[in-house]
């Protein structure tokens, strides 16, 4: 008598429910064995770690912070961060007629108490927000009003601080360019740090704002067109350093040349190991990406496709692992036939504050260095 065709799927199922219901977790392909279905024999998994030897860094992406709310002003941390910003002279319109009689800038402390003392200087080349500012170049110091005093007592109140009325007057009528200024901080022994209001402020009374007025008595407020840090490092480390304020980022060669393509890969991960008690900052959220170029000094290694966001460990006595899954973006190396490609590390979000961490590098112990982990298996061996 012939089985209906619903007959034959039933038992089919029926068979394979009996079977996998009493089957112990297996090695790959075995699963299938006992049943005789695919008759495969398992592959063989093994573990290898790669060491990174050579080609690890840290480099420097920018040493400004110009989108914050506050201008970061002193010396903590060993960072030492001085004040930047240009007046946005683009509607000074009839005053360029008019005869400058006073003027000052405004700057509106935050937090901080006491006073720090401070020298304001012109800029050499001008101020913009560019993606990258590395480097400040300045040019002659800005004296106040009475063209003898340099120095500046920088505090709650008064909030305004004077310029030379010539000085101001030609930067309007731009018979001298204005790039814009920095204050620098001149306090060698200082250990704290001021906070100032910018330009983004949520209180427009707080903001910074040149104040003029003129012979014939009218008065005009110049608002910034940008302000922010600058960030200056005043230690060394020989260390992967990756760090915001002066900002730097982790770059980690990734080489796949080993890669056997008759292997199965299962897991891939990035490990890098903490420097002991080197953790500044709170927010130690991170992002791992593999960058458009492994030129250092092609901007397309500033960016790329993320593999990962990761939470740094709090500073520690110890040394502690931080572990990356990378096995996607390995695969990927690997369908694209790269053999070589990297990584790189940065702050989730950079310019919002001093704060660093330390990894060690490939010129530390074996135990200690950068790796990879990858977990493989041979693959199954099918029945003839």
């Amino acid at each position: 008598m012939k089985r209906s065709f619903t007959t034959y799927i039933l038992y089919i199922v029926l068979v394979l429910a009996l079977g996998c219901s009493s089957d112990p977790n297996t090695p790959l392909g075995s699963e299938f064995l006992d049943d005789g279905l695919i008759q495969s024999q398992p592959g063989e998994v093994f573990q290898d770690t790669v060491l990174i030897e050579l080609g690890d860094t840290s480099f420097v992406v920018n040493s400004a912070m110009l989108r914050d709310d506050v201008m970061l002003f002193g010396r903590e941390d060993d960072v030492e961060t001085w004040m930047i910003m240009r007046v946005d002279f683009s509607a000074v319109g009839d005053d360029t007629l008019e005869t400058v009689e006073s003027a000052s800038l405004q700057l509106s402390l935050v937090s901080g108490v006491d006073t720090l003392v401070g020298v304001f200087i012109e800029l050499a080349e001008p101020l913009s927000e560019p993606d990258t500012l590395t480097t400040l170049v300045l040019a002659d110091t800005i004296p106040d009003s009475t063209l003898v005093n340099v120095n500046r007592s920088l505090k709650s109140f008064p909030r305004r601080y004077s310029l030379p009325p010539k000085l101001v007057e030609d930067w309007i009528k731009g018979e001298k360019s204005h790039n814009g200024m920095a204050v620098v901080l001149d306090d060698p022994t200082t250990d704290r740090r001021f906070q100032f209001a910018t330009r983004q402020n949520a209180d427009s009374g707080l903001r910074p704002r040149l104040n003029v007025f003129f012979e014939s008595g009218d008065e005009k407020s110049y608002p910034m067109v940008v302000d922010g840090t600058f960030s200056i490092e005043l230690f060394t480390s020989s260390n992967l350093l990756l760090s915001d304020g002066v900002i730097r980022r982790v770059y980690v060669p990734v080489d796949l040349s080993f890669f056997d393509p008759k292997t199965l890969l299962h897991d891939a991960r990035l490990v890098l190991n903490t420097v002991p008690l080197s953790t500044v900052g709170t927010d130690r959220s991170v992002t791992l990406y593999a960058p458009k170029s492994t030129n250092l000094d092609d901007p397309g290694v500033l960016t790329g496709t993320a593999v990962a966001p990761q939470l740094l460990p709090p500073d520690s006595a110890f040394v502690v692992q931080v572990v990356f899954p990378i096995r996607n973006i390995v695969t990927t190396f690997l369908a694209e036939e790269k053999t070589k490609g990297a990584l790189v590390l940065q702050y989730a979000s950079e310019g919002i504050g001093v704060r660093r961490s330390e990894f060690f590098t490939s010129s530390s112990p074996d135990s200690l260095k950068p790796s990879m982990i990858f977990t493989f298996s041979s693959a199954p061996e099918f029945a003839k």
